[in-house]
């Protein structure tokens, strides 16, 4: 520590965010009672082996970790999240999702347990 400074890890931020758009969202998506909102999200998980981050050496020397690059099987999963209820479609796929699982997963797993506006589990966050 110098001058009142430590070393942290950095948080990555999205190029592409744009706060006014954010803003705009916020407005818009507030218009509607919580218990109304869907949220979908896709997650990936593959199996790399993972390694320290963080590391010291001498002034001069880099921090040099000798780790297998290894990556074999990626799965991803997909998920409706609603208010209140949890987690109300899921489904896990081996690979990468595509637009047609997506769509899939969408039209057999997400809606049928969808409402028609107005009522809850009526609008969908993509």
């Amino acid at each position: 520590e110098q001058a009142g400074l430590s070393v942290k890890h950095v948080q990555r931020m999205a190029s592409e965010r744009d706060p006014l758009e954010e803003g705009h969202f916020i407005n818009r998506i507030s218009q509607y009672p919580a218990h109304y909102l869907v949220a979908l999200d896709e997650m990936s998980k593959d199996n790399r082996i993972y390694v320290r981050l963080w590391g010291r050496s001498p002034k001069g020397q880099r921090v040099e970790v000798y780790a297998p690059f290894v990556r074999e099987r990626c799965y991803t999963s997909i998920a409706a999240l609603a208010l209140n209820v949890g987690i109300i479609a899921a489904r896990i796929i081996e690979g990468s999702a595509d637009r047609e699982t997506f769509i899939e997963f969408l039209r057999d797993d997400v809606l049928p347990v969808m409402n028609l506006y107005p009522a809850p589990r009526s609008v969908l966050m993509l």
